[in-house]
Order: structure tokens, then C-alpha cells, then sequence
């Protein structure tokens, strides 16, 4: 260590000690000056200045570092005299050399104690062992609660140890996986934050306003941007120089860390991206905690949300980060209120309703236009109440999107509800035959088409579809209405159909959509 580092520490234990500096050198050990042979790079010699071979002269010009004992005359004498501008020493009144060398040992002894702790978390940090496991390390040198966040206060590692005191909800918090309302608005009554971005390495040590508990808090930065922050609360006794130093490394760490393993994505410095992923992924364990989140994000709470996720039109082509961020842009102003992120390639919107109509969603031409342009597909999920339920409708839109190649819908914008059935079929067809399951009727007229080269299983279904409107199924068909009219009754006749029975055409409609899957499974 520098020599100017050990007299700082050494003034500590020896505070009425000084120092008549020269160069500033490194030194590894300590010998007394009675067993010099010659003088050594990277030593501190240690001597009494009523040592008789020592004389002051050849003490100021030795070029090297000393830590010398004597009396106030002494130190006067050397402090006139004229020395070699690369001497230093250290000087001291009333010691004797046991005592000296006491006092060195255990500043010599905490540098190296103090050195192999920065080794464990240079090694662990290289190891990939994790960022829990470097809190964890950080946690067991300091003895101290090491807490690390994120920006959208999401506990992303803590390690408590033996904490006397739950003083700031800290068990609460590691077991939630989120800091408290509380913490968070002591942390804006503190301006914590702002403190932190002003002061220097972005490191701040003070007393909490409400408590007698010192706090260091320190912010995490990969690129310049802010990404993470760290709080170590000061448990059982002070923090020293080497406390600061180690925690300065840990900073360093951290950020390694983050840049290393998958805790940054474009997105990680949106917190309403990281909270959106946690919903789809199911992460929060209870709504209470999912409601907590939202709150301290500044999500008002509304009645009903819907999910929309975009995917490409193409099967062969993913569509890049970047491509999205652009293009949910685009999207702000048809959904002002909306969080989103990209998960799995896709774009995930969460958009907030007043109600549970889809006539909004429906009417939004500007959608599927730029939906149409950009050779995207968007499937939007039936509405929830809970953001518990997320997951539920994430994976509503992503069965649909495993369904295209049945899908048969020229709008780019698809609505889970329509396809209900569809996505039924689907599972059941995992452990059944779906010809099982279908009514007969609608295999005879299968069968009927097949060997007569008719289209009365299409005139059935788009029938079935717009039965109060007529004219739209015939124009569907491309058929005069008349035509419509002949196909229906003859299908009545030849199958013996009463198409005004509702529970019958409710069955014929199922049947229609089993088989619709089953076809396309069989290339039928």
C-alpha cells in the first residue's frame, strides 16, 4: 500500500502522530532499522531516535521510509533540517518498539485481510456465480444488510445475515421481492436519489431523518445509465476507510455483473417493462403484491385490461428489438395508457379499459393498417380484472398465433373471442380424435361435398355465421341471395336439418370448428 494510505490508517490508532513527507512510495513490510544490512525498496524501517546508529543526518538522506520515536525536540530537529526529498517519516512521541510494531501488524494485518476479501469478490464476480452470490459475499465481509434494486424497486438480491433489527421492513421486503410503500416514500422524502446523482463515485453515507441507523447508498451504472441501486445499512458498529474502499469495489462488481448476465435487455431501464414481464411470467405470488407494484409505478387502477400481442406476418423472419420500439410508438397514440414490452420476439402491450367491450378494439382501422404495413399480427386476449391474470391472457394470444396456418382471417388484427372454439378443439384433440366428437350431420355433408363436388359444408357455416344476415352470407359466398335460399333448403331436405332449432345449430357450429382442425391436422 501507499505510504500515505498506511499513516492515514496508522493516525488512527496513533493520532497525535505526523509526518514529514517525501515522495510517496509503496510499502509491503516493516523491519527494525537494527538489523539493516542495507536499505530495501518497499520497506518501513522502524527505529527509536535514541538508537546510536542512527543518526539523524543519515536519517533524512536514506532515501527510504521510516517510523522513528522520539521526543518533541526530535521531531523539531528533523523537521529544520535539511533530508532527501525522497525520505518520509513518520514520526511519533513516547512509543517503544513493541508497541510500534503492534500497531503496524495490525495495519499491515488488515491490508492483507483487507486485500484477499477484494480477491473473493473479484473471483466469485469472474466465477458466474451470480448476483445473489456476490451480495451474499459482500454481505458476510461487511456483517452489514446488503439490498440491491432496481429502478422500478424490485428487490433484485439481498442478503440480511443476522440482523438484529427488521428497523426498515427488510424480511418484509426480501419476502414481497419489492422495497415497501414506506421505504420508497422515506426514499423520496429523502431525495435519496437525487443526493446519490449529485455526490462523488455516486455514493452517498448518512443518517436516516426517522432512525439512528447510517445507511451507504450507491447507484449502479452500465453506459451511463442508471440501472440499479445499492443500500447497506451500517449494523453493530462504524464502517471504516476499508469498508468504503470494499464497497467502492463491490459498486464495480455490480455493474460487471449486469453487463455480463441477462439483468440488463434494451428495456431494463423501463420498470414498467421488467413489472408487464413478471405478470406474463407469473413471478408476484399473490395480488396484493401485484397491486403494491403497480402503485409505486404510478399505474392507476382501472376495471378491465386487455393484452395485445404483435407478432410477424412472416414465419421465416423475426423482427429485431429495435423494429418494435419503433413501431409501438406508432401505437402511443391509439393507447395513451398502455405498458409494454418485448417478450419471446414479440411486442406485449397491457392496455387499460373503462370497460369489456371489444366495439373499441374493433373499430380501430388505424390498427390494423399499420398492422397491414408492417406485416405484423396482432392477436388481442379476452379481458381480465386482475393483473394476476396477465399470463392467462398472454398465453389466450399466443394459442391463437399457434393456430394461424388455420386461421383463415384477411385482417391483421385477430380476436381471441372469436376463436374460443378454435382454441378448444386444440387441446382436445391432444388426447382425442376430434371426428369423435363431431356431429354426424356435418360428416355426412363432408362426405356429401367430397363425392358430389358440392359447397354446401362452406354455404353451412358462413350460413351459420350471419344467420340474421343474409345478404352479407351470400355476398361472403359470392352467391345471390336467391342461390343462398336453394343451398339452405336443400341441405334442410337431403340431411334432414331444422336449422330453426338454436341448441342444433349451436352443435353443427362446434362440430364446424372441430373438424376445421382436424382437416388441417389430416391435410384433408
Amino acid at each position: 500500500m501507499k505510504l500515505s494510505q498506511f499513516y492515514n490508517l496508522f493516525k488512527t490508532q496513533v493520532p497525535d502522530s505526523k509526518i514529514i513527507p517525501g515522495t510517496d512510495c509503496e510499502i509491503y513490510s516493516f523491519k527494525p532499522v537494527n538489523v539493516i544490512d542495507k536499505y530495501e525498496d518497499g520497506l518501513l524501517y522502524v527505529s527509536l531516535m535514541s538508537y546510536s546508529g542512527l543518526s539523524p543526518d543519515k536519517l533524512l538522506r536514506s532515501g527510504y521510509c521510516h517510523l522513528v520515536s522520539g521526543d518533541e525536540k526530535d521531531f523539531e530537529t528533523l523537521k529544520s533540517a535539511e533530508k532527501n526529498p525522497e525520505t518520509n517519516i513518520v514520526f511519533v512521541s513516547g512509543y517503544t518498539l513493541v508497541q510500534l510494531f503492534n500497531i503496524i501488524s495490525e495495519v499491515f494485518l488488515r491490508e492483507n485481510r483487507f486485500t484477499a476479501q477484494l480477491n473473493e469478490l473479484h473471483e466469485l464476480a469472474n466465477s458466474g456465480a451470480g448476483l445473489q452470490a456476490l451480495t451474499d459475499k459482500a454481505q458476510s465481509i461487511l456483517n452489514c444488510p446488503v439490498v440491491v434494486m432496481d429502478n422500478s424497486y424490485r428487490i433484485m438480491a439481498i442478503s440480511l445475515g443476522a440482523l438484529a433489527e427488521d428497523q426498515h421492513k427488510l424480511l418484509s421486503q426480501q419476502q414481497m421481492g419489492n422495497i415497501t410503500e414506506e421505504n420508497l416514500n422515506r426514499m423520496k422524502r429523502d431525495r435519496v436519489y437525487e443526493k446519490i446523482r449529485q455526490a462523488p463515485g455516486r455514493m452517498t453515507y448518512e443518517k436516516a431523518h426517522d432512525s439512528d441507523t447510517w445507511w451507504v447508498n450507491m447507484l449502479i451504472t452500465v453506459h451511463g445509465i442508471e440501472v440499479a441501486e445499492v443500500g447497506i445499512e451500517e449494523v453493530g458498529r462504524k464502517l471504516d476507510d476499508y469498508d468504503f474502499r470494499l464497497i467502492r469495489f463491490l459498486q464495480k462488481m455490480i455493474a460487471i455483473e449486469m453487463q455480463r448476465n441477462s439483468y440488463l435487455h434494451s428495456d431494463f431501464g423501463a420498470s414498467h417493462a421488467i413489472l408487464l414481464r413478471e405478470l406474463i411470467e407469473r413471478r408476484l405470488v399473490s395480488e396484493e403484491i401485484a397491486a403494491r407494484r403497480a402503485r409505486l409505478l404510478g399505474w392507476k387502477d382501472h376495471p378491465y385490461y386487455f393484452l395485445l400481442t404483435v407478432y410477424s406476418g412472416s414465419r421465416s423472419e423475426s423482427v429485431s428489438q429495435r423494429t418494435y420500439d419503433i413501431f409501438v410508438r406508432r401505437l402511443l397514440p391509439l393507447f395513451p395508457n398502455c405498458r409494454w414490452r418485448v417478450t419471446d420476439e414479440n411486442l406485449v402491450l397491457l392496455i387499460p379499459r373503462p370497460n369489456n367491450s371489444f366495439v373499441f378494439f374493433r373499430e380501430q382501422n388505424s390498427l390494423k393498417d399499420l398492422l397491414r404495413i408492417n406485416n405484423f399480427i396482432a392477436i388481442l386476449s379476452n379481458p381480465i380484472t386482475s393483473l394476476m391474470d396477465v399470463q392467462k391472457a398472454y398465453n389466450q394470444t399466443t394459442a391463437i398465433y399457434g393456430l394461424r396456418g388455420v386461421v383463415k382471417d384477411s385482417c391483421n388484427l385477430w380476436f381471441y373471442i372469436d376463436y374460443t372454439l378454435l382454441h378448444m378443439a386444440d387441446l382436445l384433440r391432444a388426447s382425442h380424435d376430434l371426428e369423435d366428437f363431431v356431429h354426424p350431420y356435418i360428416l355426412d355433408i363432408y362426405r356429401y361435398d367430397r363425392e358430389n363436388e358440392t359447397d354446401y359444408l362452406p354455404t353451412l357455416k358462413e350460413y351459420l355465421t350471419n344467420i340474421n344476415n343474409p345478404g352479407q352470407c351470400a355476398a361472403n359466398l359470392h352467391i345471390h341471395k336467391n342461390t343462398l335460399y336453394y343451398r339452405i333448403n336443400k341441405i334442410s331436405d337431403v340431411f334432414g336439418l331444422d336449422l330453426s332449432n338454436g341448441e342444433l345449430r349451436m352443435r353443427l357450429q362446434l362440430s364446424l370448428e372441430l373438424l376445421k382442425l382436424n382437416s388441417f391436422e389430416t391435410g384433408q
